[in-house]
């Protein structure tokens, strides 16, 4: 009975005394000076050294000049949930998480560096050469960060971004995870930057290095595989087989994260592959993953009719225009699925496979129009090409 009570009473406490959700921010930032601070004021006997006297006027400048003038460490965007009896924020990369309960808030998990007791161990063993090149490369890149903002604030894009990349080269060198996620940070901050002068090379190659360190990251999967979609967006009308690699490697990695946008990622790059005549695989990940997932999920069901149609004439393509199969698959598909029994993608297929058996082609090219009233702005190209075609096959009186 006093257990019982005492978890009550526990648990209206709890409830009274959660943090405030803008409490977080203020306590993610301390915590990080305090880090920093830390890291770059730590020394021992065996430190005082050239590179020991360059590690502590660094740490002196980073603690002393630049938090000042920044706000201390940058503050990824984060999520907080609130539970009730408690809250919980998680970072959106991926690299913390934390819980808030009693007025206060509680570190769960985070991706750090080597905490100061680590560091000393290492300077005992090795001189503090790794601990001390650590320190150096972090100051250079927090100073060259700030070099960046100053630039955007002074609307210089293209020296922001060069900024960018220097301090996300600077923190790759540190070595840390932590420091992982900051140069991958940079390097997106660099992409926007050469964003805004319309320097897309610079800026996709931002990108892919963003992507590159995410992905090392056991928990930036996700984060990596959003950056490859954007990649392929991106490419996908200046480099269509380097944006069909792009949302390859984001369905594989949304999908080993249990991510539901890995189909949105498969039906780019089905699209991508139709463009570039690859039809085989392109039918294959419509009539494997597509058509199966679009019609499991009920807000996604208006969907399948389209995707259908785009398998079947990328089977069309894939057989060399093998009129037999369309109508096979013409069937198949309508058992499959009900709703695409009877629609006009049906029908309309259904009028270019009967025009092609009567080998007439004013019927095939009116099936045609009426596949280019499917949706807005007409059928893409590769289905006219293929199509197109075909008609030729038709009026020369071909076989197909």
């Amino acid at each position: 009975m006093l257990g019982f009570v005492f978890l009550l009473l526990s648990c209206v406490v709890a409830v009274q005394t959660k943090p405030k959700q803008e409490t977080f921010v203020p306590f993610l930032t301390t915590q990080r000076k305090n880090r920093v601070s830390n890291a770059s004021g730590s020394s021992s006997p065996a430190t005082t050294s050239a590179s020991s006297g360059a590690n502590n006027v660094s740490g002196w400048f980073t603690r002393n000049i630049l938090q000042p003038l920044t706000g201390g460490p940058r503050i990824p965007e984060h999520t907080i949930t609130d539970y009730y009896f408690f809250q919980m924020a998680t970072l959106n990369d991926g690299s913390g998480s934390y819980i808030g309960l009693f007025n206060q808030w509680f570190v769960l998990s985070e991706l750090q560096e080597v905490s100061d007791k680590d560091g000393a161990t290492i300077a005992e063993g090795s001189g503090g050469g790794r601990a001390g090149s650590r320190n150096v490369y972090e100051g250079q890149a927090e100073a060259q960060k700030q070099n960046a903002i100053q630039a955007k604030g002074k609307r210089d894009y293209h020296g922001a971004a060069k900024a960018y990349v220097e301090a996300a080269k600077s923190y790759e060198k540190s070595g840390s995870e932590f420091n992982l996620m900051e140069a991958a940070g940079a390097y997106e901050d660099a992409f926007k930057a050469y964003n805004m002068v319309q320097q897309t090379g610079p800026g996709i190659q931002c990108l892919e290095n963003a992507a590159r360190l995410f992905r090392k990251n056991e928990r930036g999967g996700s984060r990596a595989a959003k950056i490859y979609t954007q990649l392929g967006d991106l490419l996908k009308t200046q480099d269509t087989k380097k944006a069909i690699e792009m949302y390859r490697e984001s369905a594989e990695l949304y999908k080993s994260e249990g991510d539901g946008r890995a189909l949105h990622a498969t039906i780019k790059l089905a699209e991508l592959l139709c463009v570039l005549q690859q039809y085989q695989e392109a039918y294959n990940h419509y009539n494997d993953t597509i058509i199966p997932e679009t019609m499991a999920q009920e807000i996604l069901q208006y969907t399948t009719r389209d995707h259908i149609v785009n398998a079947i004439l990328a089977h069309l393509g894939a057989t060399h225009a093998d009129w037999i199969m369309l109508a096979s698959d013409l069937t198949r598909f309508e058992e499959l699925c009900p709703d695409f029994r009877g629609s006009t993608g049906c029908k309309a297929l259904q009028a270019l496979a009967n025009a092609e058996w009567e080998r007439d082609p004013q019927a095939f090219q009116e099936a045609c129009q009426g596949m280019n009233r499917l949706r807005t702005g007409g059928m893409p190209d590769w289905q006219v090409k293929l199509l197109l075609t075909e008609k030729k096959k038709l009026e020369g009186g071909e076989l197909l």
